[in-house]
Protein backbone atom coordinates (compact mmCIF):
# COMPACT_ATOMS: atom_id res chain seq x y z
CA UNK A 1 0.00 0.00 0.00
CA UNK A 2 1.30 3.66 -0.95
CA UNK A 3 4.79 2.39 -1.72
CA UNK A 4 6.44 4.96 -3.28
CA UNK A 5 5.03 8.34 -2.08
CA UNK A 6 7.22 11.49 -1.77
CA UNK A 7 5.85 13.22 1.08
CA UNK A 8 4.13 12.30 4.14
CA UNK A 9 0.74 14.32 2.54
CA UNK A 10 0.76 12.00 -0.71
CA UNK A 11 1.30 8.65 1.24
CA UNK A 12 -1.71 9.51 3.73
CA UNK A 13 -3.75 10.45 0.86
CA UNK A 14 -2.99 6.77 -1.08
CA UNK A 15 -4.05 5.44 2.33
CA UNK A 16 -7.16 7.20 2.72
CA UNK A 17 -7.75 6.28 -1.04
CA UNK A 18 -7.24 2.68 -0.52
CA UNK A 19 -8.20 2.50 2.27
CA UNK A 20 -11.70 4.19 1.27
CA UNK A 21 -12.34 1.60 -1.04
CA UNK A 22 -12.66 -0.91 1.88
CA UNK A 23 -14.01 0.57 4.47
CA UNK A 24 -16.21 3.78 5.66
CA UNK A 25 -13.89 6.31 5.90
CA UNK A 26 -15.15 10.34 6.41
CA UNK A 27 -12.04 11.03 7.88
CA UNK A 28 -8.48 9.87 9.05
CA UNK A 29 -5.40 10.89 11.02
CA UNK A 30 -2.06 9.52 10.99
CA UNK A 31 -0.16 10.57 13.70
CA UNK A 32 3.87 9.82 14.64
CA UNK A 33 4.47 8.60 18.37
CA UNK A 34 7.19 9.61 20.56
CA UNK A 35 7.32 7.12 23.58
CA UNK A 36 9.80 8.71 25.53
CA UNK A 37 7.76 11.78 25.95
CA UNK A 38 4.54 9.86 25.60
CA UNK A 39 3.30 11.92 22.58
CA UNK A 40 1.18 11.70 19.78
CA UNK A 41 1.99 14.55 16.76
CA UNK A 42 -0.37 15.01 13.95
CA UNK A 43 1.15 14.28 10.78
CA UNK A 44 -1.55 13.57 8.43
CA UNK A 45 -5.25 14.89 8.48
CA UNK A 46 -8.34 14.09 5.93
CA UNK A 47 -11.79 15.04 6.64
CA UNK A 48 -12.82 17.20 9.21
CA UNK A 49 -10.00 17.89 11.76
CA UNK A 50 -10.39 19.27 15.55
CA UNK A 51 -9.73 23.05 15.86
CA UNK A 52 -6.77 23.82 16.64
CA UNK A 53 -5.00 21.01 16.22
CA UNK A 54 -2.80 21.30 12.75
CA UNK A 55 0.00 18.82 11.30
CA UNK A 56 2.49 19.43 14.22
CA UNK A 57 0.01 19.27 17.08
CA UNK A 58 1.42 17.31 19.87
CA UNK A 59 -0.78 15.76 22.63
CA UNK A 60 -0.38 13.21 25.23
CA UNK A 61 -1.26 9.44 24.59
CA UNK A 62 -2.54 9.17 28.06
CA UNK A 63 -6.39 8.07 28.30
CA UNK A 64 -6.75 7.89 24.48
CA UNK A 65 -7.71 5.69 21.45
CA UNK A 66 -4.09 5.34 20.38
CA UNK A 67 -3.05 4.44 23.77
CA UNK A 68 -5.61 2.21 24.31
CA UNK A 69 -4.69 0.23 20.82
CA UNK A 70 -1.60 0.17 22.16
CA UNK A 71 -2.43 -1.46 25.40
CA UNK A 72 -4.86 -4.04 23.36
CA UNK A 73 -1.64 -5.02 21.13
CA UNK A 74 -2.21 -3.06 18.25
CA UNK A 75 -5.41 -1.84 17.65
CA UNK A 76 -8.85 -1.15 18.61
CA UNK A 77 -12.62 -0.60 17.31
CA UNK A 78 -14.35 2.28 18.77
CA UNK A 79 -17.68 3.38 18.30
CA UNK A 80 -20.33 0.56 19.42
CA UNK A 81 -20.77 2.36 22.84
CA UNK A 82 -22.95 5.88 22.97
CA UNK A 83 -21.16 9.49 22.95
CA UNK A 84 -21.25 9.50 26.82
CA UNK A 85 -19.99 6.28 27.40
CA UNK A 86 -16.95 6.89 24.97
CA UNK A 87 -16.62 9.95 27.14
CA UNK A 88 -16.01 7.80 30.17
CA UNK A 89 -13.70 5.83 28.85
CA UNK A 90 -12.05 8.60 26.63
CA UNK A 91 -12.54 11.60 28.51
CA UNK A 92 -10.23 13.67 26.05
CA UNK A 93 -12.98 12.32 22.95
CA UNK A 94 -14.88 15.29 22.96
CA UNK A 95 -13.60 17.76 20.68
CA UNK A 96 -13.09 14.65 18.23
CA UNK A 97 -16.84 13.81 18.79
CA UNK A 98 -17.60 17.22 18.51
CA UNK A 99 -16.29 16.53 14.55
CA UNK A 100 -19.09 14.20 13.94
CA UNK A 101 -16.59 11.00 14.28
CA UNK A 102 -18.68 8.54 15.91
CA UNK A 103 -16.81 5.23 15.41
CA UNK A 104 -12.77 4.99 14.47
CA UNK A 105 -10.15 2.42 14.31
CA UNK A 106 -6.84 2.72 15.95
CA UNK A 107 -4.14 0.78 14.18
CA UNK A 108 -0.56 1.37 15.72
CA UNK A 109 2.29 0.91 13.45
CA UNK A 110 5.72 -0.50 15.07
CA UNK A 111 9.60 -0.29 13.93
CA UNK A 112 12.80 -1.84 15.50
CA UNK A 113 9.99 -3.40 18.40
CA UNK A 114 8.00 -0.30 19.15
CA UNK A 115 4.98 2.09 18.26
CA UNK A 116 6.28 4.74 16.19
CA UNK A 117 2.91 5.83 14.71
CA UNK A 118 -0.65 4.91 14.80
CA UNK A 119 -3.50 5.33 11.94
CA UNK A 120 -7.21 6.52 13.06
CA UNK A 121 -9.65 5.52 10.32
CA UNK A 122 -13.08 7.41 11.59
CA UNK A 123 -16.63 7.34 10.39
CA UNK A 124 -19.67 9.47 11.36
CA UNK A 125 -21.63 6.20 11.66
CA UNK A 126 -22.28 4.50 15.15
CA UNK A 127 -20.99 1.15 14.67
CA UNK A 128 -19.02 2.42 11.82
CA UNK A 129 -16.13 -0.68 11.98
CA UNK A 130 -16.05 -4.03 13.79
CA UNK A 131 -13.36 -6.44 14.41
CA UNK A 132 -13.14 -7.77 10.67
CA UNK A 133 -12.57 -4.23 9.52
CA UNK A 134 -9.82 -3.67 12.15
CA UNK A 135 -8.25 -7.19 10.32
CA UNK A 136 -8.47 -6.10 7.13
CA UNK A 137 -6.70 -2.43 7.97
CA UNK A 138 -4.02 -3.96 9.89
CA UNK A 139 -3.16 -6.17 6.76
CA UNK A 140 -3.13 -3.46 4.60
CA UNK A 141 -0.88 -1.31 6.20
CA UNK A 142 1.79 -3.68 8.30
CA UNK A 143 4.41 -4.83 5.90
CA UNK A 144 4.58 -8.87 5.52
CA UNK A 145 6.51 -10.43 8.11
CA UNK A 146 9.62 -10.71 6.52
CA UNK A 147 9.38 -6.92 5.61
CA UNK A 148 9.33 -5.95 9.32
CA UNK A 149 12.31 -4.51 11.39
CA UNK A 150 13.66 -6.74 13.84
Amino acid sequence: MARTATSFEELGNRVAEELGALVPLDGMNIGLIELEDYIFIDAYVRGRNVPGRAIGHRRTLADTVVEAGMKAGGGIVIGEASPKRLLERFPRLQSTLDTGSRSMLTVTLESGGKTVAALVPASTRFSGYNHEDLEMVRSQVRPPSSDRAS
